[in-house]
């Protein structure tokens, strides 16, 4: 798995997107999903840029509506990211329930939960900072609903452990422009990745351990 840096190479996997088989196999973790998150993240292509990609295709609308809805639900997101600002970092609606303890997990962090697929993702998440969105998923249930610690802890880990926690401004090249700037943030980010880590605080029978940061979704 790999997370090109050159603006050329970003540009061919939006070329590469197949939103058809998207629609259909996304929730599978050998899915059609396209990787692009890290880079929509920090600016170097944008969700309109890519919306209209697809919709430059001529596909029939609601073969492609699904992909077109994620990228709608991520512009959502970060526009309640604006209004709320800090307050996404608290319960919003309503404190979280039976909860019992701060933290994460061990299980999680050592990747031992005696679920292979869930374990495997683990790692591969320390390897590569990719982790599909439905282990994600299966994650947040096995750290929420069965651990029952509250959501923002293990949250914390996971964007820890994703390209998109590093604070750097990309911007997508003018045509006049080299993308060797591009390229230049990109491999600085992931150099970033392999030194930063963050570390959690022990709480009883869940512990927190260094997360790398690393590329994301």
């Amino acid at each position: 798995m790999s997370f090109p840096t050159k603006y050329e190479q970003i540009l061919e996997r939006i070329e590469a997107i197949d939103p058809v088989n998207y629609g259909r196999t996304r929730n599978f973790q050998n899915g059609a999903v396209t990787r692009l998150s890290p880079y929509i993240a920090r600016g170097v292509i944008s969700t309109k840029q890519v919306t209209e990609n697809i919709l430059a295709r001529g596909l029939p609308l609601p073969a492609i509506e699904k992909f077109i809805q994620e990228l709608a639900w991520r512009d959502y997101w970060q526009q309640v990211w604006i209004v709320k600002g800090d307050a996404i970092n608290q319960d919003l609606r309503h404190p979280q329930p039976d909860t019992e303890n701060q933290q994460i997990p061990q299980a999680i962090v050592v990747a031992q939960t005696g679920i292979e697929a869930i374990d495997k993702s683990i790692t591969e998440l320390y390897d590569t900072g990719y982790v599909h969105n439905h282990m994600r998923m299966y994650l947040a249930v096995l750290a929420c609903n069965i651990a029952k610690s509250h959501w923002r802890e293990p949250a914390r880990c996971m964007f820890l452990s994703t390209f998109e926690l590093i604070e750097l401004s990309f911007r997508t090249p003018s045509s006049s422009e080299s993308s060797s700037s591009c390229e230049a943030i990109l491999t600085l980010t992931r150099s970033l990745a392999l030194s930063i880590t963050a570390v959690g605080v022990p709480h009883s029978s869940c512990v927190g351990s260094p997360l790398r940061i690393g590329a994301c979704l």
